[in-house]
């Protein structure tokens, strides 16, 4: 940089050059400069200003009330990292206490829906919760505000969890961003229970590592958890994982897929049926794709169930599992497939533990009207029992794994 005399209206002006790039900076040049500079710096100590408040909105707060301690809305937001009392854990933790079993997990998803019927207790909910197998599933509980109804329907049945010890381990968890679980571990600490932990990500972080999930239904509003013993001590009312065998008159079998059940509440199972086995070939009847047993004088073809289920069943119901092993016979010779020739399969525990399906039919042709959500609305009174000397097949057996 030179200095540099230049005249303008008879008077000198000294300004300076920038001889490496021939830039002539006058006095004007110089005032815009600074301004420039002035306003930079105003723009830098902005943005840190805003740096600094988002960081500390990101760590202290979250809309928690003061005086209670608990989030009061908007439960579906970013959540602490943290949860007061408790213990905050990941999949990998809640992997190593699921092999272990030494947690009792407690799913406090909020439904959409209607609440819980007063005079029932039943949920009114269209929603089918998948949560992580052996939860509990107490809908709600983690508001800010509980109603004194909803509060002891909390308290009790985490007392029964439990077993009314209060340091037994127990996890509460949603989904992802979700205040509720966060609420209700904060109150389960309040309450007295010091085995604490929070599970922030939920069935969704549990699903992203390749979890299973099952179907679990809600506790009643009105009634309190029955825990089920474990299975060695509990007859062995179903099996962890069972076969499904359809046997002919000979004791001849085929193995055709498998059912899991899950201890949920109240005596009840969750279960997940899989039909899949490379003796069942595709065909395409009446304008739909079916799986066949073919290869014999009569045909098996397997009728998937096109509607929901609850995916629930127990001792003394096991419809929704006779739902998804339907069956529409036919011959080789019969172009298409007709519903009239339906079969169903009654299942009922025998005497060695095993549980067996009697062949029944009857006409399946209800399942084209879409029925009422979660209803059954095959009428077992219009079926008869099977004449087995005519049928390929005659009955269908769970043999555990």
């Amino acid at each position: 940089m030179h200095g540099l005399l230049y005249f303008s209206n008879s008077t000198v002006h000294f300004g300076t050059t920038d001889v490496n790039a021939g830039v002539i900076h006058t006095p004007s040049h110089q005032a815009n400069w600074a301004r420039r500079m002035r306003c930079h710096r105003l723009w830098k100590y902005f943005a840190l200003c805003v740096l600094l408040v988002s960081s500390s909105l990101h760590a202290e707060d979250y809309d928690v009330d003061a005086d209670t301690g608990f989030r009061m809305e908007r439960y579906r937001a970013p959540v602490p990292e943290s949860v007061p009392g408790g213990i905050t854990i990941n999949t990998e933790f809640m992997q190593q206490a699921m092999a272990n079993k030494t947690l009792k997990l407690i799913d406090v998803y909020p439904p959409k829906g209607l609440g819980p019927d007063p005079l029932s207790g039943e949920w009114l909910t269209p929603e089918i919760r998948e949560s992580i197998p052996s939860a509990v599933w107490l809908p709600d509980v983690g508001r800010g505000f509980l109603e004194p109804e909803l509060e002891d329907y909390f308290r009790r049945n985490l007392a029964a969890i439990t077993n009314n010890d209060f340091k037994t381990p127990i996890v509460f968890f949603c989904t992802s961003d979700c205040w509720q679980s966060w609420n209700a571990s904060v109150r389960a600490y309040q309450w007295g229970y010091t085995q604490v932990h929070w599970y922030p990500t939920g069935s969704d972080g549990w699903k992203e590592e390749g979890g299973e999930v099952v179907i679990v239904p809600p506790v009643n509003f009105l009634e309190t958890i029955e825990i089920s013993a474990p299975q060695s001590q509990a007859n062995n009312v179903f099996p962890n994982r069972a076969r499904v065998l359809l046997s002919d008159n000979d004791g001849n079998a085929i193995d055709i897929g498998e059912v899991t059940f899950t201890a949920a509440s109240d005596g009840q199972y969750a279960i997940t049926v899989n039909v899949e086995s490379d003796k069942l070939n595709n065909h395409f009847l009446s304008m739909r794709p079916f799986q066949c047993l073919d290869g014999a004088a009569e045909w098996f073809c397997y009728q998937p169930y096109p509607y929901e289920l609850k995916q629930v069943v127990s001792e003394t119901d096991l419809t929704d599992l006779e739902y998804q092993l339907l069956f529409i016979r036919k011959t080789p010779k019969e172009f298409g497939i007709d519903a009239w020739n339906g079969l169903y399969f009654k299942f009922s525990q025998h005497d060695d533990g095993i549980w067996r399906g009697q062949l029944l039919e009857g006409d399946l042709n209800v399942l084209q009207s879409p029925p009422e959500k979660y209803s059954r609305p095959i009428n077992l009174s219009e079926f008869i029992e099977a004449d087995t000397a005519l049928r390929r097949f005659t009955e269908i057996t769970l043999q555990p794994n």
